[in-house]
């Protein structure tokens, strides 16, 4: 198999890009390759995927320009100067509770999100109200925060106490019961921001540091025999570093390894790692080592005889070393492959046809750009016709999706599913009509909310009717891909339909982030201002009354999802819907998204209306009787039997089962209704898989018939108990895996 199929979509993704940068030439940029390289070890650590971690340090090694060893902090220095010792903990091994960040100093009192975060968590004061955590409130119902005029004071005061913290050099602290705080103080960009440093101290010895917080314990190890500091993790990782000793003083750094060494511990580890024997072969060639070059791109070529790049550079060995019939075979061979995927690569491989075919005629060799040029004008000279109908059907698609009028109404609320698969099979995807990811879109009182736009989100959005004027608001629950990729091109075609209209008609939209997504796309949120009207940061249990805005109360729920960031930024979401014409009466629309199965989790969605539950794949020790039942749970997804507990825990009307694994193709009805034998109950009456297309009316639930909409031309709804979700592969042409939603006149 080319790759690997149960590896992470992100590592895939990212190793594409890596390479991508090194056909271009682009890496002597050093930047963007680190911090691709970068966030590809930190994401193939989390996995445990350690080829791919060696991976990625090969190709940052050979990138990089310097390769000496790289000085990390004193052993000496530590812990009375933790400069060093910190920007490593914090850079090179990204332990981001080493240091953590509390509030802004200027922010207060004007705006006390953060602040009073600080005092609840930190300080533990539980008398203060923190009702106002959502606003910007400076008061809460009993407490005054005040800065003094020369802002070197904050107070706070609340019943009968007084805080006080008091700004010196680079430190704030504070007395508290007779007990002094002191935390951090660093300006960061014209701002003041206040840090708490994990308690950092040193054996009498001189032989281990230990780092601790309340939850967290880390201790380095010296051994002066062996010039070495070794770490080891709670998770079970060793890490080891160069001792050395220099004017008296203990230095400690990171020994720089060569880049083929990495790479070839990556392959010893997986054998038919693709991208580790192509970039191997890539990098011996710009070695001249052509005869290692060849080996390297033979075996890609045996793992993956469809992989045009192996192709592509083993013409270019070829021809490096003369054999030019040989290289002629490969470039033509890549050509095949480029042709129909990669324009780019096909101008390449033609521009070296050309050049050894000039080379065997004794013709001086043609720059690129004569060559390049030449291509660009025969290929596309018969098919200027057909290229520019397609261009001019392509910019009136586009025109209709940014400039049409609003398509929702405030009398017909609903909530349509537009996701298929889950994870990294749409990235994966040739075949685009197949593996389809999503996302989902709820429309009430008018109002049109945006919820984890993934992969072909916009796509499927268009193709169920819907334009960029529909939105209202974004969602985001967490930062991956399959939830996010399609967000950046809904903002990008927001921005470039606001482009020639005059301020007061410009389309404005509210993000609702969890602290992950925020992180991911804070610079894309900087760069045009515009399209955003507000951005809300999403946190587990934290409450948003959105009543006048968009009608329904916002209940954030916590998750079981590991991200970049860690695992307790993800969140579920409940949506408290408030019907105009009885304001007492909600309608309760809870989503999983992708978490764990814990009992805490699953009361979190106790009398949703409808709950649509993730359940991503199953896994086999789900079926292992000899596990109790916390330990046959899937870790990161409910599962077959996380998928059941929260739905009997939920007890919804009806609970839609959605995002699943490609590999449960025409198994999501048989498992849909397995699930409901066992969770039906007096309230929870159906339980049915969702795919693109499914469409509820609210608060109704009435879910719509495909064949009678067909039939009328507009939505038809019947009511739940009526409709059978209907796998036809063989009927539905060009979208096989599409389920269709039938009532029982037509089945």
């Amino acid at each position: 198999m080319p790759i690997n199929p149960f590896k992470e979509n992100s590592i895939i993704e990212l190793e594409k890009k890596v390479i991508a940068k090194l056909q271009a030439k682009e890496y002597k940029d050093l930047k963007d390759i680190e911090n691709l390289c970068t966030e590809g070890i930190l994401i193939a650590e989390g996995a445990d995927e350690k080829a791919d971690v060696d991976f990625f340090k090969g190709v940052s090694n050979h990138c990089a320009s310097d390769k000496k060893d790289k000085y990390l902090f004193c052993w000496d220095d530590v812990p009375e100067n933790n400069t060093d010792f910190i920007k490593f903990l914090k850079d090179e091994l990204k332990i981001d509770w080493v240091e953590k960040y509390l509030f802004c100093w200027d922010d207060v009192p004007e705006n006390n999100v953060d602040f009073i975060k600080f005092l609840k968590d930190e300080l533990k004061i539980e008398h203060i109200n923190y009702s106002q955590l959502f606003g910007d409130s400076k008061n809460t119902q009993d407490t005054t925060i005040k800065k003094s005029e020369n802002k070197k004071t904050i107070t706070v005061a609340y019943e009968n106490n007084l805080l006080l913290f008091n700004k010196e050099k680079n430190k704030i602290s504070s007395n508290i019961s007779g007990k002094i705080y002191e935390y951090i103080l660093r300006g960061e960009r014209g701002r003041l921001k206040i840090y708490k440093n994990a308690a950092i101290s040193k054996d009498k010895n001189n032989r281990s540091i230990n780092i601790t917080d309340n939850n967290n314990l880390l201790v380095f190890k010296l051994n002066k025999s062996k010039k070495k500091v070794t770490l080891k993790t709670t998770d079970h990782k060793t890490y080891e570093y160069l001792l050395k000793e220099e004017e008296g003083k203990i230095n400690i750094y990171k020994e720089k390894k060569d880049a083929i060494e990495f790479l070839k511990e990556a392959i010893k580890k997986e054998e038919n790692f693709l991208f580790a024997h192509y970039v191997l072969g890539f990098i011996y060639n710009e070695l001249n080592n052509y005869s290692d070059a060849k080996e390297e791109f033979i075996k890609c070529i045996e793992i993956d005889k469809n992989f045009a790049d192996a192709y592509f550079d083993m013409g270019v060995a070829l021809k490096n070393i003369g054999n030019l019939t040989e290289a002629t075979n490969y470039f033509k061979k890549s050509l095949e492959f480029y042709e129909k995927t990669n324009y780019s690569r096909a101008i390449d491989a033609n521009w070296w046809l050309k050049n050894i075919e000039g080379l065997k005629s004794g013709e001086m060799e043609r720059s690129a750009e004569e060559n390049v040029i030449d291509v660009i004008v025969e290929d596309l000279r018969d098919r200027k016709e057909k290229l520019f109908k397609y261009i001019n059907e392509k910019e009136n698609k586009f025109k209709n999706f940014v400039s049409a009028k609003k398509t929702i109404t405030k009398d017909k609320n609903f909530v349509v599913v537009l996701r298929r698969w889950n994870s990294y099979t749409p990235a994966l995807s040739s075949d685009i009509e197949r593996r389809k990811g999503g996302g989902y879109f709820l429309s009430w009182e008018g109002h049109g909310i945006v919820i984890d736009p993934g992969f072909n989100f916009i796509e499927n959005f268009f193709a169920n009717g819907f334009n960029i004027s529909d939105i209202d608001a974004i969602f985001l629950s967490h930062s991956h891909l399959d939830h996010t990729s399609d967000f950046e091109s809904l903002m990008t075609l927001i921005f470039e339909s606001n482009d020639n209209l005059p301020l007061e008609e410009k389309k404005q939209i509210e993000l609702f982030l969890n602290f992950s997504s925020l992180n991911k796309f804070a610079n894309l949120m900087s760069l045009d201002k515009s399209a955003v009207r507000k951005i809300y940061i999403i946190q587990p249990g934290i409450t948003a009354d959105l009543r006048d805005k968009y009608g329904f109360i916002l209940s954030p729920t916590k998750a079981k999802h590991r991200e970049l960031w860690g695992d307790e930024y993800s969140v579920g979401l409940i949506f408290d819907l408030i019907e105009t014409n009885d304001k007492k009466k909600k309608f309760k629309l809870g989503m999983t998204i992708d978490t764990g199965y814990t009992n805490e989790i699953g009361a979190q969605f106790k009398e949703c209306d409808i709950l649509i539950a993730h359940i991503g794949s199953i896994k086999e020790k789900e079926f292992d009787l000899n596990l109790n039942l916390n330990e046959r749970l899937y870790k990161n997804h409910l599962g077959l039997i996380g998928t059941t507990k929260i739905i009997k825990d939920s007890s919804p009307k009806l609970a839609v089962i959605s995002e699943f694994g490609e590999e449960l193709g025409s198994l999501r009805v048989d498992i849909s209704k397995a699930i409901e034998g066992v969770v039906k109950d007096r309230r929870c009456k159906r339980c049915i898989p969702g795919d693109i297309g499914m469409k509820i009316s609210l608060p109704d639930i009435k879910i719509r018939c495909d064949m009678c909409s067909n039939e009328k031309g507009e939505d038809v709804f019947v009511d739940m108990s009526e409709i059978n979700a209907i796998y036809f592969p063989e009927e539905v042409p060009g979208d096989p895996g599409k389920l269709t939603y039938l009532c029982k006149k037509h089945f």
